[in-house]
């Protein structure tokens, strides 16, 4: 079988009946026909560079462009085109490289979730931090380290290049013959010549990009040990900051960068961002959106010293905006829109990138305010490529769609050395893509037709429609090339896509007739002992919703898992906890004998903008009077310990009171309360305060992080309603231990 075919036609039976027989037990390769979100790797698993290769150099094109002008002003692009244009897989691409590695450092921040209750710039500046401070990457490093190794860089050749000659002698350890030389006025010459190679290093590092752990490398080889060169950029960095309060976050900012490439403890860095930046010393204290705005100028100020640019991609805009049943669209949309527009004028070098359907906006756009509008449309001039107002995605020509059906197909084709005689569109026929091609409108719409004339001509038309459910692609690097006919790995189970109940009755055998206000119940695990279990699969769940549920768990665990991911999420962590309590409200959902009857998902007070804020819910018993349960996370730790608990229990204070019950959401790692912390509870509990502090875990932590992504997701392809009542019964079925912790206590009769 050496010869190369040119058409399915050409192939004689028992070649046709060889390759049919693998491919079945392959399994189809369109089934996974869309990108859930941009850090999908389904994206690269299929990724054709010739689509879409002019949009993607037009915005790398701006993204260049301000990385080479320090001081660009913000922008806004807008990249419109329909469901199923390719916009995720696009973005995918610019935050991760065509090959697993971006070609330049730069921050991407994609959203997973649009917090519209809350201030835009407090919303965005926390969108920020939980991006530079989580495990996820950008292509292969993670933001915090490969922009500290700049920030570390850039800083140590400054300080070096501003010591006086003596100084650099002084860097280098000598023994006692080498210090009787030096008094004397030797031996300086190898001092200066190891300054000098290493501020050349760190000098030619700024133009190009330094792998983590390179400043490190050259420290040793020039003989400065790392607790010597922390010491001279935190002094130089302090130095060169002034006192100012914009100078003391710079010099702090840049400090936590050093600790965490040099001393290896992130931690210094997420305590500022999140706790010590509003602990500073001020002459005038002042307000929360002044703090906020403050701080997040000082870190974009430190990333354009180092040529790193900061974008805002904003994916699937309409899913972020419209996902919520009852609220008044246009003005939810317009108080995006103007948060941006805000934002553009507050911060420079920080861009922004609106992926959205043609449709939203132009239904939203044109009504806004004239002044907000030309703000948006207002075009991106970018040199040698023109001026751009917006990028449009079209459907590809015929020639790119076959090359990404081969891409889909090369799989299966390279599986066994003997097939390379097949054509490279095999088992369809040229003139087959070429019509879907030109009939379809988006690229989603065409590789569904794709995995649809693929079951039936692989598995025939008896058993296409049950194929398309339950046929799960298999990477062929999956499969012994020894085995052909074997399928290796556990069979995907067929699961029906069926809506949940909207009421779900939790405990039902449980009751509490009555609880008097009087008694202060200190912990629900404490009278059941109840502890939150690991979370466990529905059989009867949707499997579109499982699998969903599964990826963005898995996304969450690689985003909270290092030094102060947690901290640095905290805000999206208390989004989806609102969440939570909004889809238990909305869908009826019962813990034991209470329910819920209002939410506040997210009520923010006071004047820290990390702390200061809560979720609301009114449960009710039995039809009994409500009980206003405020729950937070509490999450402060060293010094933020304490300040995070006075900050919560200010939401007690307030007259007249807006909360009957507070309870605390604290990490199971660090229960105990001491010193100050423990003073101030006991006193909360002498004034007669309802407070309890529940434990949870990291699984609870990665289920408040996904959960508002998974809703945003999902409601891209499904009605926005049936999509939360789903989930609302997933959450009921998987959550019950957590359920029971946000409420009030459960007693067993």
């Amino acid at each position: 079988m050496g010869k190369v075919f040119e058409s399915t036609s050409d192939l004689d039976p028992v070649a046709y009946k060889e390759a049919m027989d693998v491919f079945r037990h392959l399994g189809n390769p369109f089934r996974n026909h869309f990108a859930r979100n941009s850090d999908d790797d389904s994206c690269g698993r299929f990724h054709v560079p010739q689509l879409y290769a002019r949009e993607r150099a037009l915005l790398l094109g701006l993204i260049d462009q301000f990385r080479s002008q320090h001081a660009s002003p913000a922008e806004v692009l807008p990249i419109l085109g329909n469901k199923g244009a390719g916009k995720t897989h696009l973005l995918h691409s610019i935050k991760h490289g065509e090959t697993g590695k971006s070609d330049g450092i730069h921050l991407l921040v994609t959203p997973g979730s649009y917090q519209r209750d809350t201030d835009f710039l407090e919303y965005l500046f926390f969108q920020v931090i939980d991006t530079l401070l989580g495990g996820g990457r950008h292509g292969r490093e993670r933001p915090l380290l490969a922009i500290g190794e700049q920030v570390v860089a850039r800083t140590l050749e400054q300080a070096l290049s501003g010591m006086p000659p003596q100084a650099k002698i002084d860097l280098f350890p000598t023994p006692m013959l080498g210090r009787w030389l030096r008094s004397l006025g030797l031996g300086s010459q190898q001092a200066e010549e190891r300054c000098n190679w290493i501020s050349g290093q760190l000098s030619q590092g700024a133009n190009w990009v330094l792998n983590p752990g390179t400043v490190v490398r050259w420290c040793g080889e020039a003989g400065i040990g790392k607790d010597k060169a922390l010491a001279l950029i935190v002094n130089h960095a302090a130095q060169s900051s002034g006192r100012s309060s914009h100078g003391l976050m710079r010099s702090a900012v840049i400090r936590g960068f050093t600790q965490a490439v040099l001393g290896g403890d992130e931690s210094e860095l997420a305590s500022f961002l999140t706790y010590g930046f509003a602990e500073l010393d001020f002459h005038v204290r002042p307000s929360r959106q002044d703090l906020v705005l403050s701080l997040f100028k000082a870190l974009l100020g430190v990333l354009r010293e180092v040529r790193v640019p900061v974008f805002v991609a904003f994916d699937q805009l309409e899913d972020l905006l419209l996902a919520r049943r009852g609220e008044d669209v246009h003005k939810v949309a317009e108080s995006f829109f103007a948060g941006i527009v805000q934002c553009m004028h507050q911060l420079q070098g920080i861009g922004f990138l609106l992926f959205a359907e043609r449709g939203l906006w132009n239904r939203f756009v044109p009504s806004l305010d004239g002044y907000m509008r030309d703000r948006l449309t207002n075009p991106v001039h970018l040199p040698g490529q023109g001026t751009v107002q917006a990028l449009r995605l079209d459907p590809p020509p015929p020639e790119l769609v076959r090359m990404v059906v081969e891409a889909r197909l090369k799989g299966l084709h390279s599986t066994h050395g003997c097939f390379s005689f097949l054509p490279s569109c095999f088992p369809f026929q040229p003139e087959q893509i070429d019509r879907i091609a030109r009939t379809e409108a988006t690229l989603r719409d065409m590789l569904q037709q794709f995995r649809q004339m693929f079951d039936a001509i692989v598995f025939g038309e008896a058993e296409s429609s049950r194929q398309q459910a339950e046929n799960a692609y298999i990477s062929p690097a999956e499969i012994s090339p020894l085995l052909p006919l074997e399928r290796k790995g556990p069979d995907t189970p067929s699961v029906s896509s069926e809506l949940l109940l909207n009421r779900l009755v939790i405990d039902g055998t449980s009751r509490l007739d009555k609880l008097p206000q009087e008694v202060n119940v200190r912990s629900v695990c404490e009278l059941q002992a109840v502890e939150p279990t690991a979370l466990t699969m529905g059989n009867h769940l949707s499997g579109a919703i499982v699998d969903l549920w599964d990826l963005e768990m898995r996304s969450a665990a690689r985003q909270l898992h290092s030094d102060g991911a947690i901290a640095g999420a905290t805000r999206e962590l208390q989004a989806g906890l609102g969440l939570i309590l909004r889809l238990v409200n909305d869908h009826g959902v019962r813990v034991g004998p209470w329910r819920l009857q209002h939410v506040v998902e997210g009520f923010d007070f006071g004047d820290h903008p990390t702390y200061g804020v809560i979720a609301i819910g009114h449960w009710t018993c039995q039809g009994g009077k409500p009980w206003r349960v405020g729950v937070g996370l509490f999450l402060g730790r060293g010094q933020g310990k304490l300040k995070d608990l006075t900050t919560k229990l200010l939401s007690l204070q307030f007259e007249p009171s807006m909360v009957d019950h507070l309870i605390l959401l604290r990490p199971d790692d660090d229960l105990s309360l001491q010193g100050k912390s423990r003073q101030v509870w006991q006193e909360m509990e002498k004034l007669g305060h309802h407070v309890r502090i529940e434990p949870v875990g990291m699984e609870t932590f990665k289920l408040l992080y996904a959960l508002p992504r998974i809703l945003a997701t999902a409601s891209e392809s499904r009605s926005s309603r049936e999509v939360a009542s789903e989930i609302a019964g997933v959450t009921g079925d998987k959550c019950e231990a957590f359920l029971r912790q946000l409420c009030m206590p459960i007693l067993d009769e």
